[in-house]
């Protein structure tokens, strides 16, 4: 039997079998026209049909095609089993490369969150607010917090100033320093400055840890939740200086 493609004129030889898996519906190989099959269904060749020289010239524009296994319609799929099997299939690899390429995009999303962290920690760890949760990120991820400075945790106990009893024009200040952090940091750089009656600096020296500490102390951290006594030899800025500060660099 034949049928032909109602907007190319392509003629199809077909089979009762293949019409009814298509349910009529074919896709045409020359233009990919899907077409109703049934409305052009002949047992004999179009030409012959015509019965005019005219059809016969036609047959000889075109050809007569065996229908292809993909020629049949879309909607006929359901009836092909292994094309059916073979959708399910690519569906399903679909889906799996879709799940893979979502899981690393959010490993590297984390990758990248944890490599910025580690990065700032030092940073995060200075503001009260993001300080306990550092400190427990760190813990998790096994970062060094040892050398990290929390300026904000070292807390001035007590201090007194007065002459030098041996050495004339130098004062000695003693004070009282202690580390609240919860872990063990460098000593701080400390400041002291003399201020006149108009609260105006009149001297200032800064101390290094090598400057105020033993030599068996020197390049040890200062310990956490323990005072620690300093003492410190200035000289004298004069009457001008009515009372000074002491700060932590």
């Amino acid at each position: 039997m034949y049928t032909q493609c109602s907007h190319c004129r392509a003629v199809f030889r077909v089979t009762m079998k293949e019409l009814t898996a298509a349910q009529g519906l074919l896709r045409c190989g020359e233009c990919d026209t899907i077409f109703d099959a049934m409305k052009a269904l002949s047992t004999t060749l179009p030409d012959e049909r015509l019965g005019s020289g005219n059809g016969r010239d036609l047959l000889g524009e075109a050809r007569i095609h065996n229908l292809p296994l993909g020629s049949l319609a879309e909607g006929s799929s359901s009836t092909n089993p292994h094309k059916t099997g073979k959708h399910i299939s690519s569906n399903k690899r679909t889906s799996k490369s879709r799940k893979f390429l979502y899981l690393s995009l959010f490993a590297l999303c984390l990758l990248l969150l944890i490599q910025l962290f580690y990065s700032y920690r030092t940073k995060l760890l200075e503001y009260p607010s993001t300080r306990e949760l550092t400190q427990t990120v760190c813990s998790w991820l096994a970062c060094e917090l040892d050398n990290v400075r929390h300026l904000d945790q070292i807390k001035l106990l007590s201090h007194t100033v007065y002459t030098h009893p041996n050495t004339p024009n130098v004062l000695i200040i003693n004070t009282s320093i202690q580390n609240n952090a919860t872990n063990p940091q460098p000593y701080p750089l400390l400041e002291v400055s003399f201020l006149n009656q108009r609260s105006e600096v009149v001297a200032l020296r800064r101390f290094t840890p090598e400057e105020y500490l033993s030599k068996e102390q020197q390049g040890e951290l200062m310990p956490a939740k323990t005072p620690k006594e300093l003492s410190l030899n200035i000289e004298d800025p004069g009457k001008d200086a009515v009372r000074f500060q002491l700060r932590f660099l």
